[in-house]
């Protein structure tokens, strides 16, 4: 009798047991594709954008539920990465550009934490120079936009009330509206050549603006 319910037993336990080296080594699919990642735009060429919707995924769907390294990136669905490749990027990635993958026309640069892609077939060092000018751009842009604010601060200390005469004539001029959106409300004189930058208080110089394209016009500069 014992012998009888043992062979049932076995035959359920090794079926159990080949249904889950089954499961296990079956491939699992990839993770889902976001939106951006469907959205494939014909590559410019030669160029270097930050994409700012790259990053590394990582899920366990491997042999044996190992775990898996993805990258995705706009116009690039999620694509596998090998363990070996990811160590070796990602050490490289601290130092200097590293290639991460090629895809839809592009290939994505890892560098310094930030995700680029170029459709330009740029080398490593191409790669490092463009970085590099983009980061000097970027400074010369902040340290100028300071200059600025330092100027026009120091010229609020200085700067003379408009006269009189010269606010009728430009508003008459201008017909009591703002010269960018023709609003009439919430009016400012605005100096079209700055007076941090040498502008001076005359007619010609001075024009309507509302509060929002005074604004703007500020930010622009």
């Amino acid at each position: 009798m014992v012998a009888l319910l043992i062979v049932p037993i076995g035959l359920g336990v090794g079926a159990i047991g080949v249904a889950m080296c089954a499961l296990i080594s079956l491939p699992k699919p990839p993770p889902d594709t976001p939106a951006f990642a469907r959205r494939a735009s014909p590559p410019v060429a030669s160029q270097l954008r930050q994409d700012p919707n790259a990053r590394l995924m990582r899920d366990r769907g491997g042999f044996a539920f190992s775990r898996r390294h993805w990258f995705v990136g706009t116009g690039c669905p999620p694509a596998r990465i090998r363990a070996g490749q990811m160590r070796l990027i990602e050490a490289t990635q601290l130092e200097r550009p590293a290639r991460v993958i090629e895809a839809s026309g592009r290939t994505w640069w890892w560098f310094e934490g930030r995700f680029y892609w170029e459709s330009g077939s740029y080398s490593e060092k191409d790669v490092m120079a463009l970085v590099r000018a983009r980061e000097r751009r970027s400074k010369q842009r902040l340290e100028r936009a300071h200059m600025l604010l330092s100027a026009e601060a120091a010229s609020q200390t200085r700067r003379e009330p408009i006269p009189q005469e010269v606010r009728r004539a430009v508003f008459e001029r201008d017909g009591g509206r703002c010269t960018q959106c023709g609003a009439d409300f919430d009016l400012q004189y605005d100096h079209v050549i700055p007076v941090a930058l040498g502008g001076a208080t005359r007619v010609d110089n001075l024009q309507l603006l509302c509060g929002e394209c005074n604004r703007a016009k500020g930010a622009d500069l």
